[in-house]
């Protein structure tokens, strides 16, 4: 009986093992999960952008404010997403200055509170060069096709 517990054991470890092993995430998975939180976080974006957009015509500072600051915690939380997803080593050379742009942008977001709107402006001069970055990684849904 004993041996029984112990040799099933090994074989759910040895599943186990696999399928994390298969589960590393092969370079054409990897760019659809991320241009799958891309496509995800899009719709909200551009409703925040137009919200942003029309209270500017407005003149409504306080409704400029209240939709850049939830469009700017939305791109923290979709860059964090980004960021937690495993790179495949294929990918990386490629991946690097994304990601080290990422967190730079999500420094200048989070710097914003104390130091100001200027950080705002520096995150979002950010943009072209991330979007370039990411359709020459084939993330087109997290680069040009994302407005």
């Amino acid at each position: 009986m004993r041996a029984k517990v112990i040799l099933c054991a090994v074989v759910v470890l040895t599943a186990l093992l696999a399928v994390t092993a298969a589960g590393a995430a092969t370079p054409a998975a990897y760019r659809g999960q991320v241009n799958a939180i891309c496509r995800g976080y899009s719709p909200a974006l551009k409703q925040l952008e137009a919200q942003y957009t029309a209270a500017e015509k407005k003149k409504d500072t306080a409704a400029q404010g209240l939709a850049l600051g939830r469009m700017f915690g939305t791109i923290l939380v979709e860059n964090g997403r980004i960021e937690k997803i495993a790179v495949p080593a294929e990918l990386t050379g490629t991946m690097t200055p994304i990601l080290k742009l990422l967190r730079t942008m999500d420094g200048h977001i989070r710097a914003a509170q104390t130091r100001g709107p200027s950080e705002l402006v520096a995150a979002a001069n950010l943009g072209p060069s991330l979007e370039k970055l990411y359709d020459g990684a084939g993330l087109r849904d997290c680069g040009s096709n994302q407005g």
